[in-house]
């Protein structure tokens, strides 16, 4: 009878610091702020902003090992950290090779940015591989996307442009780009545009020797 009691007893106490540890531990998970990160206007794809949230102790260190982020900051206001990622500037989206590539040369995986961030690069790269911007379109690019309504843009044998036009047509553009490429278009884009020859492409590839071609 003695020992039935004892392990009765036993039981209950055994049971009452079981109640009491989990009392506590909750009282301590509710007591314990919560870490919460808030990712401020993000174009950053979901599954990446958890990459870096996981990394937030070495921030710095982590998102050097991406190209194509400019910049970060990191403040933290009582339990909350607020993140905010800038990403270079986007030329153009390859959706073959499944890159952004940026104003730099920088290239990055599509899987590291948000569908709506995709969404609104209008340029797209239509290269085998993702293309490289040289000097020549580095310096002019401005101007050829005022002279034509560029929609496509390939590269061409790794040293010339293929621009592809909202109408379909095709713009050859020689390997050099320069001032007097650009002159000669701007003043003569009005009777291109009307030349009845004009519905395939205009070849420009061998403007320099004064050789203009139209189909």
């Amino acid at each position: 009878m003695i020992i039935r009691f004892r392990q009765i007893l036993i039981f209950f106490l055994s049971l009452l610091i079981l109640i009491i540890f989990f009392y506590f531990s909750i009282i301590n998970i509710i007591k314990k702020p919560t870490n919460i990160i808030n990712f401020i206007d993000s174009d950053l794809h979901h599954d990446f902003e958890i990459e870096i949230a996981n990394n937030l102790n070495d921030i710095n260190n982590f998102v050097d090992d991406y190209l194509f982020i400019e910049s970060h900051s990191s403040k933290k206001i009582n339990n909350e950290n607020n993140i905010k990622i800038q990403i270079k500037k986007p030329f153009a989206l390859n959706k073959s090779t499944k890159e952004v590539i940026f104003m730099d040369n920088t290239k990055a995986s599509i899987k590291y940015f948000k569908q709506n961030y995709l969404d609104k690069i209008k340029l797209i790269d239509i290269s085998k591989n993702s293309i490289h911007i040289n000097k020549y379109l580095i310096d002019h690019y401005k101007t050829l996307f005022k002279l034509f309504s560029i929609d496509q843009i390939e590269y061409i044998d790794d040293r010339r442009y293929n621009l592809i036009l909202n109408n379909g047509r095709i713009v050859m553009l020689p390997k050099v780009i320069d001032a007097k490429l650009l002159f000669f278009i701007e003043n003569n884009i009005d009777l291109i545009d009307k030349n009845i020859n004009y519905d395939q492409y205009l070849d420009l590839r061998n403007f320099h020797n004064k050789t203009i071609r139209l189909k």
